[in-house]
């Protein structure tokens, strides 16, 4: 019996036991392992906390053939959409592939999804997802979509290709890829040290300071081909820019290494890898075309580069790359892990990318983490391996406190929805600085709670018209009325009185949230000027992307209960 399906359902009885409440609206045992498995693959692939993976799920009956989706804002208009479906089989002896069905259900699926103008029979939590890709859809933004095939047994066969390739050949905003109980385990599971040799082509720069050493060089694509199939996503731990798909940059990459007429200046076009390590050494006195012996490498910038050129060649095992080359920049920094951290922000400073584990060691992570404890909280800095314990309500990722005080105490409801991959970057002073931890844990008690609601569906249409949409403002009001009601300013909220505050917010946080959401309600007929049942969800979804409807209705709400 294969031991990392064994790992896999192993982790999948766990999360059920220690976290029911996910699964209370399921009574078949069967349905509860394949929605647990779920939740693993899509925590892994995306590399979030089971707790944050679970928002992603549509899976039930009418989910219209995806089970998850994640919806991720990029830059120059573009949005990536990662869409998931998960094929569970209990029988671990059993080594099924991936259903060709399946996969031209999934066909029809993105076809239909990244169509507005097609209709679709779906249930609520598919609807909202699909809603939210037509809105960015009908306001111009072009998709970069990637339909990941998870099940614990065998990649799809041909006819199951023949599917994709009859559909999506020569559609590069279209990538199926395949995720199984294997990859499950090698993304929850700490890296090994890489030890390999790297060829440099020609000359290189190699100098010593400060009690480091780096080497500035060429290096054939070939090269990078050989590690990447070698070694995966390992060499990339520290590369804290998640693999995107295919979005503009990635195919201009790709583009460049299939044109004839560019890629033979491929060096001149890219900004190149930066590899970090423990050591490296090489024949030094040997002129050009360095064999260079590397010890703990890891990639940290580059790493879209990186896989872009293993797809290319992989797809592309006709062309010659053998005379295509591309810079690499080796940093020999010993074990000094502040050194690796610095160097990591400064080379991916260009664009905006999480920078979670990066800033786990920043003083105001590790003293949010010692306040909470305090007051009975688990605050986790940084994403460990530990998936099943993830969901307990008492612990709280640094993912989550940053969504919730964005929305709650920031007057940024837009920005926590919509960039997720910027909090520990661009909005990362803006959340954290002068945050305590009872501030942090009353963000995240109303988020959650206003996240749950977002689920529960309520006969009043005009209601039910923008619960999917709203949970963040809602949020955000919440906090208000808390502080209105209590007549207390965010400053005021401490360790002291955190416990009244709770209190409080516990008692009457039913009455709350509806309020808000009668008073949201009115903002919105005031802003469409219509009733909302009449308007399309895509409209409605739009309306919160923007800023406007916290200026001009929400800001100045009175106390309302």
């Amino acid at each position: 019996m294969n031991i990392a399906k064994q790992i896999v359902d192993n982790q999948i009885m766990n999360l059920i036991k220690e976290n029911p409440r996910y699964f209370d609206d399921i009574t078949d045992e069967e349905r509860k392992k394949s929605k647990a498995f779920l939740m693993l693959a899509v925590s892994a692939y995306l590399d979030t906390e089971v707790s944050d993976a679970i928002r992603y799920l549509t899976d039930n009956a009418g989910d219209g053939g995806l089970d998850a989706a994640y919806i991720a804002e990029e830059q120059d208009s573009q949005i990536h959409v990662v869409l998931f479906q998960a094929k569970y089989t209990r029988d671990l002896e059993k080594e099924s592939n991936f259903p060709a069905n399946a996969i031209e259900k999934a066909v029809n699926t993105v076809r239909a999804v990244f169509d507005p103008y097609k209709q679709m029979e779906l249930n609520e939590n598919s609807r909202k997802a699909v809603t939210e890709i037509h809105s960015y859809l009908l306001d111009g933004y072009i998709p970069f979509v990637t339909y990941v095939c998870v099940n614990n047994g065998l990649k799809w066969n041909k006819d199951g290709q023949n599917h994709i390739e009859n559909n999506f050949s020569g559609q590069h905003q279209v990538r199926f890829d395949y995720f199984n109980h294997e990859d499950i385990i090698r993304y929850t599971t700490k890296a090994k040290s890489i030890d390999a040799t790297v060829q440099f082509s020609g000359k290189a720069i190699r100098e010593d300071f400060n009690y480091k050493s780096v080497i500035l060089g060429r290096v054939c694509i070939s090269e990078i081909f050989r590690l990447m199939n070698t070694y995966e996503d390992s060499l990339l731990e520290k590369n804290i820019r998640k693999f995107l798909g295919k979005n503009a940059v990635n195919e201009g990459i790709r583009n460049t290494l299939v044109d004839d007429g560019k890629r033979s200046n491929f060096f001149f076009y890219n900004n190149g890898i930066t590899i970090v390590c423990r050591k490296f050494s090489a024949n030094y006195l040997q002129e050009s075309n360095w064999k260079v012996i590397i010890e703990n490498l890891q990639i940290i910038n580059g790493g879209q580069t990186c896989k872009t050129i293993q797809q290319t060649m992989r797809d592309n095992p006709d062309i010659d790359f053998s005379g295509v080359d591309i810079l690499v920049r080796l940093y020999e920094v010993s074990s000094d892990e502040s050194v690796v951290q610095d160097i990591t922000f400064a080379t991916n400073s260009q664009s905006p990318v999480d920078f979670r584990d990066l800033r786990s060691n920043d003083e105001n992570q590790i003293l949010l983490e010692q306040s909470a404890k305090e007051l009975g909280y688990v605050y986790k800095r940084k994403k460990d391996a530990q998936v099943a314990s993830h969901a307990n309500l008492d612990i709280i990722p640094s993912s989550v406190a940053a969504e919730a005080v964005l929305s709650v105490w920031k007057d940024a409801p837009h920005l926590a929805k919509h960039k997720k991959h910027e909090f520990f970057s661009t909005y990362y002073k803006m959340i954290f600085t002068d945050l305590n931890a009872a501030q942090m844990i009353i963000a995240v008690h109303v988020f959650r709670y206003c996240d749950n609601n977002r689920r529960k569906i309520i006969d009043n249409p005009e209601v039910q018209a923008q619960r999917p949409f709203s949970q963040y403002f809602i949020a955000m009001m919440m906090g208000r009325q808390l502080f209105l009601k209590m007549d207390l300013s965010l400053k005021g909220l401490t360790h002291r009185n955190f416990s009244q505050v709770k209190d409080v917010f516990e008692k009457n946080k039913d009455t709350i949230y509806h309020k808000c959401e009668e008073f949201l309600v009115d903002c919105l007929h005031k802003h469409f000027n219509s009733e909302l049942q009449g308007i399309d969800g895509r409209t409605i979804a739009a309306v919160f992307r923007r800023f406007d409807l916290v200026e001009r209705y929400m800001k100045s709400c009175p106390l309302l209960f």
